[in-house]
């Protein structure tokens, strides 16, 4: 079976953690469980609806991984700590606005009004609920490797899970008549490069997907979510237990992608060169030079699975520290440029470069660096840096790198 998020939550709240939730709510032992899971299982719908964009699956992804840091190993302690609980509400607080965005109030009034509860306790029940949850994601993004695909079946899977907890009138609030609509949005598939094989396939076009592959995209992700459990870690999630445990957390040098055409999983593409240098270092020593060299790139430790412009769990660190430094440096604009090896038709190659860096984009400006500091540009095959006709050669022209556009220090 795929990982039943909500049954998680709830078996590491355990009695004790869901009995102290329910005092702060002001609400009965025996009511404490299913508010909360009602909570929950708003929170996971709240996801499925994010992950409708591939920009969205990458806001996801970006705070699943940053989750990993909360320490939620004791929720009795933290529910009836006034400093804890305001602390881990202030988290909640940031991921119901990144989750529901303008209609995080509405969600509130449609689940303080089914509880029983006013509006400021049925915020409160949210605000628990939602660091609790993307913890959970955090630990599973890490454990298996998950890029945002892997994410999207993760989060498709728990449909069966939720539909019944799911308090009346959310869906309509999020703008959907049914559970299965929500779904139906989730991108599972990443943006394809036509091999030469299919040169003579028409492609599908994102924005005009025909009515019936929507289906057949949901199974094929259900599919992998289900094949992704016979890799399961046991996860140490009862009452009491720590959420998040670095010490047991098993991160796969190659995870498993879904083969989208012939239904087999697809080896990794490293899009980037082994990194030798610390990014964050070298590219903040650049900064601080008065000469710079402006034809300088820094390449990211990136990873897409084949033909894929979704990077996986494991592109996260590089990629936050430039938020960080871009965040740090309100003058400075950069340029994201995608590159590939020869292999394959050159406009294909260039498309899938152009996706990849626009890919990167997105998660620079959807984690709030304006975007007219961000160009993103696919070179494709256009500038070698190392011999094509070797692996260790094409592994080296695959990359994504980063370039200063223009700086003015502050």
């Amino acid at each position: 079976m795929a990982d039943n998020l909500l049954e998680m939550a709830v078996r590491h709240l355990g009695s004790s953690g869901l009995s102290a939730l329910g005092n702060a709510l002001g609400l009965s032992d025996d009511k404490s469980e299913s508010a909360f899971s009602t909570g929950a299982a708003s929170v996971l719908a709240g996801m499925l609806n994010k992950a409708g964009s591939e920009s969205g699956l990458g806001t996801l992804l970006n705070m699943a991984t940053k989750s990993t840091s909360m320490d939620l190993s004791s929720p009795g302690d933290i529910f009836t700590s006034p400093d804890k609980m305001s602390s881990l509400q202030d988290v909640g607080g940031n991921m119901l606005e990144s989750v529901f965005g303008g209609k995080r109030d509405g969600v509130i009034n449609v689940i303080a009004n089914t509880l029983g509860l006013d509006s400021t306790k049925g915020g409160s029940l949210l605000r628990v609920a939602a660091p609790v949850i993307m913890s959970l994601v955090g630990k599973l993004v890490k454990s298996k490797g998950l890029n945002m695909e892997g994410l999207a079946a993760l989060l498709l899977g728990q449909k069966t899970h939720i539909k019944d907890k799911l308090p009346p009138g959310l869906l309509k609030e999020l703008g959907v008549n049914n559970l299965d609509e929500l779904a139906e949005r989730t991108v599972v598939e990443t943006t394809p490069r036509h091999t030469a094989q299919a040169a003579h396939t028409p492609p599908v076009k994102k924005s005009g997907m025909a009515k019936w592959l929507w289906p057949l995209l949901i199974a094929l992700g259900v599919l992998w979510a289900l094949n992704m459990c016979s890799k399961k870690e046991a996860l140490d999630d009862g009452a009491g237990g720590k959420v998040i445990e670095q010490d047991e957390v098993i991160i796969e040098e190659t995870p498993a992608d879904p083969g989208v055409d012939d239904g087999t999983a697809a080896a990794p593409d490293t899009s980037t060169t082994t990194v030798t240098e610390d990014f964050g270092q070298a590219f903040r020593e650049y900064l601080a030079k008065a000469n710079r060299d402006p034809n300088r790139e820094f390449a990211l430790n990136i990873e897409f699975p084949t033909d894929g412009s979704m990077p996986n769990a494991a592109s996260m660190p590089d990629v936050q520290t430039l938020i960080k430094i871009m965040q740090e440096n309100p003058g400075l604009s950069v340029t994201i440029e995608g590159h590939t090896d020869s292999d394959g038709d050159a406009v294909d190659n260039q498309k899938l470069s152009e996706a990849r860096a626009k890919g990167i984009r997105a998660l620079l400006v959807n984690s709030g660096i304006d975007e007219g500091r961000v160009n993103a540009v696919g070179m494709g095959s256009a500038n070698p840096i190392a011999d094509n006709t070797t692996e260790e050669g094409k592994q080296t022209n695959r990359r994504i790198v980063v370039k200063v556009r223009s700086f003015e220090a502050q």
